[in-house]
């Protein structure tokens, strides 16, 4: 799955569980927002994914040559760390989101339980992929996957298209746009996010 929809399944999943009348909450901040989105794409550091390139998030008030000097450190980063665990290996098995939630709960570490859950949707987005994901590590390394879908393919082009939509729609449902003081900070996110959907 590509970045762009692990972002998006993992800010659609907290907004369709509460529509759903589960007994679970939202992110509270902006911090545990954030927490949840890097999670949602931390997993992928293990194979150059968009968390190696951090340049796709931060301000483009930061000068060109730090935020390319970053992107060689995560790379680099990457390519270390996939030496070691190979792509969708170690850093897919879901034990470690079960531990990072537990943890976020235990020690009463918001940013660490959406950390947790974010990742844990990340690997949950990798199960629906051809490639699949190794469910049932570390006991064993045998890859599981639940529907045929190719990363970038038109099956995932329509789950993303139906995952931004409804973020969409629960945005405006919410009265996002109208509340006080969010509309400049709105339009700048919605032009981060643009930016960031079109970057592949």
């Amino acid at each position: 799955m590509q970045g762009k929809n692990h972002v998006g399944l993992a800010l659609a999943a907290p907004l369709a569980a509460v529509l759903a009348g589960a007994p679970v909450a939202i992110p509270a901040s902006l911090a545990t927002w954030c927490a949840l989105i890097v999670g949602s794409l931390a997993p992928d550091i293990d194979g150059g994914g968009t968390i190696a390139r951090p340049s796709r998030f931060i301000p483009d008030i930061i000068p060109a040559w730090i935020a390319r000097g970053l992107d060689r450190i995560g790379l680099r980063l990457a390519r270390v760390i996939q030496a070691i665990f190979g792509h969708r290996g170690g850093l897919h098995w879901p034990i470690w989101a079960g531990l990072m939630i537990w943890a976020g709960l235990h020690y009463q570490l918001d940013w660490l339980l959406w950390f947790g859950a974010g990742y844990g949707l990340h690997i949950a987005g990798d199960l629906i992929t051809v490639a699949g994901v190794p469910l049932l590590g570390p006991l064993t390394a045998k890859k599981l996957s639940l529907l045929p879908m190719r990363t970038g393919g038109r099956l995932e082009g329509v789950i993303s298209f139906c995952l931004w939509s409804f973020i969409l729609w629960q945005l405006a449902a919410a009265g996002w746009a109208r509340a006080p003081g969010v509309a400049d900070q709105g339009r700048a996110l919605v032009e981060r996010l643009n930016y960031f959907i079109s970057a592949r």
